[in-house]
């Protein structure tokens, strides 16, 4: 099945939050989610945005589908001490009913030509631990796992943690 895959626009981010919410729903998630539909806007479509997004719509051979938004990829460009420029995928996602039919791949390899355009040698991005889908399907298109292979944790501040650094320089 071969989707439309674009670039999203403003008016999309109601569309992103759902699905957003639909991932974190999947993960027991749902709790950590505290951005919005505006904050997206704001992030990712003003002058200097934070990310790209990438939408697949349902082709037009899917009748009473065409053109809904079936999935999505949020990405940014970072930068790799080790391998130079490259981009972090934040979430793949793809609606239940659209699994399994390629979507996910396409919505992977469009993100993989832009940041190819831009430069970039690698790519960075995490599944949860219970997504063995998500590893198999990463693994099965080349990916390496590098929490046994290179001994990596992924770790993060949180908003109060942050705040508090700076209070304690």
């Amino acid at each position: 099945m071969e989707c439309l895959i674009r670039p999203a626009k403003s008016s999309d981010c109601e569309t992103l939050m759902s699905f957003i919410k639909e991932i974190a729903a999947l993960h027991n998630l749902l709790h950590e989610v505290v951005i919005s539909a505006e904050d997206l806007k704001a992030d990712g479509f003003g002058k200097e945005p934070f990310f790209k997004c990438l939408l697949a719509e349902a082709p037009p051979e899917n009748a009473g589908t065409q053109g809904r938004p079936v999935g999505y990829a949020l990405f940014f460009m970072g930068y790799s001490v080790n391998h130079g420029r490259m981009v972090y995928l934040e979430n793949l996602y793809v609606v239940s009913e659209f699994r399994d039919k390629g979507v996910g791949r396409q919505l992977l390899a469009k993100v993989v030509e832009v940041a190819l355009a831009a430069g970039c040698t690698s790519m960075k991005f995490a599944t949860m631990e219970g997504n063995r889908r998500a590893k198999e399907f990463y693994l099965r298109l080349g990916a390496h796992d590098t929490t046994q292979s290179e001994d990596w944790h992924c770790m993060e501040f949180g908003k109060e943690a942050l705040q508090r650094l700076v209070q304690e320089l």
